[in-house]
């Protein structure tokens, strides 16, 4: 974790606590693209970074869906 502003609500040790090292690995890319297409990711919507993850990027759809899923769970608490 490189200290990316991923959110005001986002519990970010909890959530590597959840992940397995396959997960925190895609984490750490998506962050790291994030940080290459700020832009890209203010701008656009959920389904066109999903979209931008799978297409552009190729990570695995159902990866993708997964992490979000335990993201969007702990960004709820």
């Amino acid at each position: 974790m490189d200290g990316l502003n991923i959110g005001p609500t986002l519990n970010s040790k909890k959530l590597y606590r959840m992940l397995n090292p396959e997960e925190r690995l895609l984490y750490e890319e998506i962050l790291e693209d994030i940080g290459k297409n700020q832009d890209f990711y203010t701008t656009s919507s959920p389904e066109e970074i999903t979209d931008h993850l799978i297409n552009k990027c190729d990570f695995p759809s159902e990866k993708i869906y997964n992490l979000f899923k335990k993201i969007n769970s702990i960004s709820r608490e």
